[in-house]
């Protein structure tokens, strides 16, 4: 449920206030990954998503030449068959780099009047986190975002931690110890026996999206699994991408 609803904010989020980036920056995810690591949180997975609209096709046959014309700039990715349904169409390749980072990109057209509205999402995803191989990596990233997404993307920041729960961690003292690293004040929250999800502002990143007339930046999800187990943290900017 929880995981059905962040998709209904980020389809929201996407078709109507988007998060304002004039230039895409990696501050956010520095920023994330330097907070979990001083909290003791051991970081199992980073992902940044972009989106962009492509325009308008007139048909099927249309789409089928964009998507061509995609294959075509992406040589190394693995294509999957174009899914058709009376309600959109869409497709996804995969690559997974030197680095060992996966790439995928999806190309969708939902109709929209007598036409249909496409739009391209680019996903990067990585397991741990270690920098020298994110500089080594982040030149192709741009050009591969600039290529794929235009000069003015939507990136959405997400990373995903563990941290042991030997001693019965209580989410709400690590969520707050959280926020206060952040710099951020609490918009709206979600507390369950074992779930607790935080949206929150910072004035710490420029980007941000519109949700019950305020501005939100900073997603936090934590879940327990009891003691002995693993708290999983999820922090997310403007919004959590990811299952949490």
């Amino acid at each position: 449920m929880t995981f059905g609803m962040a998709l209904v904010i980020l389809l929201a989020c996407f078709s109507g206030a988007e998060a304002k980036q004039s230039l895409w920056s990696d501050k956010e995810l520095y920023d994330i990954t330097r907070v979990m690591n001083q909290s003791g949180i051991e970081i199992k997975e980073w992902s940044l998503y972009g989106k962009n609209n492509f325009g308008f096709v007139s048909d099927f046959s249309g789409y089928v030449l964009l998507v061509e014309s995609l294959q075509a700039k992406l040589p190394n990715f693995r294509w999957d068959r174009v899914v058709e349904s009376s309600e959109h169409w869409n497709v996804s390749g995969t690559f997974v780099n030197s680095l060992g980072f996966q790439e995928r990109v999806s190309v969708f057209a939902y109709p929209h009047k007598n036409r249909y509205n496409t739009y391209i999402i680019y996903e990067v995803q990585g397991n741990e986190w270690n920098p020298a191989d994110w500089e080594a990596y982040k030149p192709l990233y741009r050009a591969k975002v600039q290529l794929l997404l235009g000069n003015n993307p939507t990136i959405y920041t997400c990373v995903k931690g563990q941290k042991s729960d030997k001693m019965g961690i209580v989410l709400q003292n690590l969520a707050k110890q959280l926020i206060q690293s952040f710099d951020a004040h609490i918009i709206d929250e979600l507390n369950e026996e074992t779930f607790l999800s935080l949206s929150a502002y910072t004035d710490e990143w420029k980007h941000s999206i519109t949700t019950k007339q305020q501005q939100m930046n900073l997603q936090i999800g934590l879940r327990n699994n009891g003691i002995g187990g693993k708290t999983t943290i999820t922090i997310g900017t403007p919004i959590i991408t990811t299952e949490y």
